[in-house]
């Protein structure tokens, strides 16, 4: 793991927008993205199974479409992939920093806020930490699009959608158009297990994938490292972990996360 080099901006809010002190087991009042929320707390999530996405669609859309920019993609080299995660990791900063800043001001939320219950639009019972971490999520992913058009114009996609068949180690990559119609016929079981990484690098055919990122981000203790999120018992990949899945089905050897402050982690 490398710490990423700091805006003076950030660095200047770092003192008030530090967590609580010392580190504790993982719990409820962690969070990370709002693809995790989903996974583990499946009646949080407002869209049908298989979709966990947060980026607004046209984003999501402008984003994966770079099918046709193929032969313009720059290849994934060292020099790039530092660029990508440095524009990724100031992303998470931004996001966390003006959550924050917009819910608590110049301080931190408790363990105790993280852990309060709300009502989401729907009704639902959610968690403080849940809500907070969908913005800080949709905030990065907003950030992300901006960056990566500039330094991967038609190479990234942000949530795409992938089936993945442990049998046959098949991975397929759905369009957002395909992920509409299942929803529509209300195929639910189509996309059970699908994978939804936040970030994909690819050669400009999103099935072509050649990395991929995933946002982090902890409620009340930033001083650690988050670990990749386990699948529940009842998973189509209960046993594995995120990372290993997303080793698996697209063949990356080491998929990288993205935590405000930590920066990158491998």
């Amino acid at each position: 793991m490398r710490l990423s080099p700091r805006r003076t901006w950030l660095l200047a809010g770092t003192v008030l927008l530090q967590a609580c002190g010392g580190a504790h087991r993982r719990s409820q009042y962690d969070f990370d993205s709002a693809t995790n929320s989903c996974r583990t707390q499946p009646a949080y999530c407002a869209r049908a199974a298989g979709e966990e996405a947060v980026v607004p669609r046209a984003v999501r859309t402008f984003a994966t479409a770079g099918g046709a920019a193929a032969a313009a993609v720059k290849l994934l080299d060292d020099a790039l992939k530092q660029q990508v995660t440095k524009a990724l990791e100031e992303c998470a900063d931004m996001a966390r920093a003006e959550v924050i800043l917009a819910n608590f001001g110049s301080r931190s939320p408790t363990p105790k806020e993280c852990r309060e219950e709300l009502r989401d639009a729907q009704g639902r019972t959610i968690t403080r930490a849940m809500k907070l971490g969908e913005e800080m999520h949709r905030a990065a992913l907003e950030c992300a699009e901006a960056k990566l058009s500039q330094l991967r114009p038609g190479g990234f996609s942000l949530e795409p959608t992938y089936l993945y068949d442990p049998a046959s180690g098949k991975t397929t990559w759905l369009s957002p158009a395909e992920v509409a119609r299942i929803r529509r016929r209300g195929s639910l079981g189509e996309l059970k297990g699908s994978l939804v990484p936040d970030v994909v690098l690819h050669t400009g055919d999103p099935a072509q994938v050649q990395d991929i990122y995933d946002f982090k981000f902890p409620c009340a203790d930033l001083t650690r490292i988050v670990p990749w999120r386990d699948y529940p018992s009842g998973h189509p990949y209960f046993g594995s972990n995120q990372g290993d899945m997303y080793s698996r089905a697209f063949n990356v050897e080491k998929p990288v996360q993205i935590q405000p402050w930590l920066g990158a982690s491998f």
